[in-house]
């Protein structure tokens, strides 16, 4: 009597663990629906948290206009011209995409 009833609560037990242990969808993380679950590794938080790393300065805003822009052949000659206006006005203009970043400091 006790061998079958240990039987048949090792096969409750496996049946009824798997449905307990069942992995949350992906796009779930703590109860709250369509959120992320890869905790931040994602392509676009990673790029924003890099952008906003950069200073406001023209300078800097040069540099990564150059780092930015390789496939173009005329990058340098452009994205000085950029901070030569950025320098004048406090406001750079992306030489490519034709945004504007105020409040810039002239440095």
């Amino acid at each position: 009597m006790k061998s079958s009833s240990v039987v048949l609560l090792l096969a409750v037990s496996t049946v009824a663990l798997p449905c307990a242990v069942a992995p949350a969808f992906a796009t779930r993380m703590d109860g709250k629906c369509c959120m992320s679950s890869d905790g931040g590794r994602s392509h676009r938080y990673r790029t924003a948290i890099k952008r906003m790393a950069i200073p406001r300065t023209c300078s800097a805003y040069e540099a990564s206009c150059i780092r930015n822009s390789t496939a173009q052949a005329d990058r340098v000659p452009m994205c000085q011209a950029a901070k030569a206006q950025c320098m004048q006005t406090g406001v750079h203009i992306g030489p490519y995409s034709g945004r504007h970043f105020g409040g810039m400091q002239k440095i």
